[in-house]
C-alpha cells in the first residue's frame, strides 16, 4: 500500500493510531493509579483489623471482564484461563467480605 491509500483507509474507518495510543496510555496510567490506591486501602484495612475483600473484588472483576473481552476478540486461551481464575478470585473475595460483614 502506498501512503495515500493508507491515509484514505484510516480516514474511511475513522481510525487514528495516535489517538488510540494516547487513549491506551491514559487508560494504563489510570489503571496503575487504581491498583496503587487499592493496595493502600487494603493495607490500611488489614492494619485496622477490617475485612478487605471488597477492594480486592473490584480489582478482580476488572481483570476478569477485561480478560474475557480479550478472549472474545483474540480467542487466546490464556485470556480465557485468566478470566476464569480472576472471576473465581473476585467471587471468593466478595464472598469473604460479605461473610465477615453480614450482620447475623
Amino acid at each position: 500500500m502506498e501512503k495515500e491509500e493508507i491515509l484514505q483507509k484510516y480516514r474511511r474507518e475513522g481510525m487514528d493510531e495516535g489517538a488510540q495510543e494516547r487513549n491506551r496510555r491514559g487508560d494504563d496510567a489510570g489503571f496503575y493509579a487504581l491498583c496503587f490506591l487499592a493496595l493502600v486501602l487494603m493495607i490500611y484495612q488489614a492494619l485496622a483489623g477490617q475485612v478487605f475483600g471488597d477492594v480486592a473484588a473490584v480489582l478482580f472483576v476488572f481483570s476478569s471482564v477485561g480478560s474475557f473481552a480479550r478472549y472474545r476478540m483474540d480467542r487466546d486461551r490464556f485470556f480465557l484461563g485468566m478470566g476464569i481464575l480472576t472471576g473465581a478470585l473476585c467471587l471468593g473475595s466478595l464472598g469473604w467480605y460479605v461473610w465477615h460483614t453480614l450482620p447475623l
